[in-house]
């Protein structure tokens, strides 16, 4: 299951305790005072303690449909493809519906010679993880950092939205060739 359809049921289940139990506290008042309770609105100024009690439930039932309506935000983009990315020492492997493909350092060492291709608009389920040691898939001009951990699968769902080619490197010391581990993801138009 998408942990951000998880996180939307968590959420829609709290929003919907909440508004229980305010509606429970507002009826038991009104309860209260229909029946001859001890509650009067001639003893003190009633009316200020009930604007605080109102005003800031409101307030809190605004601020839970504005976060359930920005978590609803970016479940359009779910994901179509799988491409599954393995960190091993010193280059990376990828593999989608099209095969799989080692993707090499270059001899200047800051290109590879397979760059991951993704097509602009598309959603991808981008599934990390590592071979023998611990590596990090990092590429900070498209905000995408995922820790590859061997035995760990490692999710990220990613919708590219620019095009051109972006330069990544692994972030985390794996070794002596730690240095000459690039990432190259190439995004291109639908056409290409």
């Amino acid at each position: 299951m998408n942990l951000s359809l998880l996180y939307y049921d968590i959420v829609c289940y709290i929003f919907a305790v909440c508004v229980f139990i305010v509606c429970f506290v507002y009826l038991m008042l009104f309860w209260n005072l229909k029946s001859g309770g001890s509650s009067s609105f001639e003893s003190e100024n009633q009316f200020i303690e009930l604007l605080w009690t109102i005003l800031p439930t409101f307030i809190v039932l605004v601020l839970c449909a504005l976060n359930v309506n920005f978590i609803t935000s970016n479940l359009d983009c779910l994901s179509s493809q799988t491409i599954k990315i393995v960190g091993h020492q010193w280059y990376w492997s990828y593999e989608d519906s099209n095969g799989s493909y080692d993707s090499y350092p270059t001899e200047d060492n800051f290109i590879v010679d397979k760059p991951l291709r993704l097509v602009y608009g598309v959603p991808y389920r981008l599934v990390v993880t590592s071979a023998d040691v611990i590596h990090s898939f990092h590429v900070p001009s498209l905000n995408i950092k995922m820790d590859a951990i061997p035995g760990r699968l490692n999710n990220l769902f990613f919708c590219p939205q620019m095009h051109g080619s972006f330069i990544g490197y692994c972030a985390e010391l794996c070794g002596v060739n730690h240095s000459v581990m690039p990432i190259v993801i190439e995004v291109v138009g639908l056409d290409v």
